[in-house]
């Protein structure tokens, strides 16, 4: 092994059991605004989206997700307040602009009121009844991957910082081109460790955790599993990641949100896709956990 080398194995080292930083002061946004950025994606007759929700440590009432980056942070309206505390949802026709806007009760998976949705759909009528129809779907939608008001405050990382490794700035760039991935994972054994861990992941509270045993067990045996978790509506892949000499490096780990189990083969091939994108660009296992640009 190069000087170069084991200065690069012993920082690794180091990051794995916290002793340093994986990545520096990252961006992050909330679950709760990756849930609105997905609703979107998926349903092009919704123009916008918001989420008002108290927050569970401070109580405070405002905008925690929305498709208007300005309304982030401002505090709920009055008509928000009302329909949380139990008054009927209130919708808005828009004929002019050929929509209709709603504001209604948003759920956790178990059903509980956490906040209220705002939500403005393409209708060519002025039909409440359509509007309301439209908008709580969505809400319903949104309900079954939220398993509770917590996680809608959880951090998801959306863009580089310097001290990156090669894996985390692998993850950022792909998540940015396939939008739809809710969370993308690397999973490696460094050199000079026993523990396969997590290297690269949009989901900071993961860095440098040990991996379960699935992904332990891919990095050795270059299998693919595809797990489905119906409680929170994901779909996990797990694939062998590969170096761009064939050799077996770790784990990649692709998880979507799903509606039908029948999504799994697009699923799987988007997938598969990724990984294929991803293996010329990874030298080898040490390139993979460095700071440094690749060649």
């Amino acid at each position: 092994m190069s000087i170069n080398a084991k200065q690069i194995a012993a920082k690794v080292s180091l990051v794995l059991i916290g002793a340093l930083p994986c990545t520096g002061q990252a961006t992050t946004k909330p679950y709760a605004q990756m849930l609105v950025n997905e609703t979107l994606l998926r349903n092009t007759n919704v123009s916008t989206l918001s989420m008002v929700v108290p927050s569970p440590t401070t109580k405070e009432n405002r905008v925690v997700a929305s498709s208007n980056a300005a309304a982030i942070g401002s505090e709920a309206g009055q008509v928000d307040l009302e329909v949380l505390g139990g008054n009927r949802p209130v919708t808005t026709p828009d004929i002019a602009n050929h929509r209709c806007q709603a504001v209604v009760p948003l759920h956790d998976a178990s059903s509980a009121t956490i906040g209220v949705l705002r939500i403005s759909v393409k209708s060519e009528t002025d039909t409440k009844g359509e509007c309301l129809r439209q908008a709580e779907a969505r809400r319903d939608d949104l309900a079954r991957v939220i398993p509770s008001v917590q996680v809608l405050f959880d951090p998801f990382i959306v863009a580089s910082s310097p001290e990156d490794n090669l894996a985390q700035r692998l993850t950022i760039e792909t998540l940015a081109k396939y939008p739809d991935v809710l969370v993308l994972a690397f999973h490696v054994t460094a050199p000079g460790e026993t523990t396969n861990r997590v290297v690269g992941i949009n989901q900071p509270k993961f860095l440098g955790r040990a991996s379960d045993e699935v992904d332990q067990d891919i990095a050795k045996t270059g299998k693919m599993i595809v797990q489905v978790i119906p409680s929170t509506h994901r779909m996990e892949i797990h694939m062998p990641l590969r170096a761009a000499d064939g050799s077996l490096v770790g784990t990649l780990v692709t998880v979507y949100l799903w509606r039908l189990e029948t999504e799994a083969p697009e699923l799987i091939a988007r997938s598969m896709k990724i990984r294929d994108e991803l293996q010329p660009r990874i030298p080898n296992l040490m390139a993979l956990l460095s700071g440094a640009q690749p060649n």
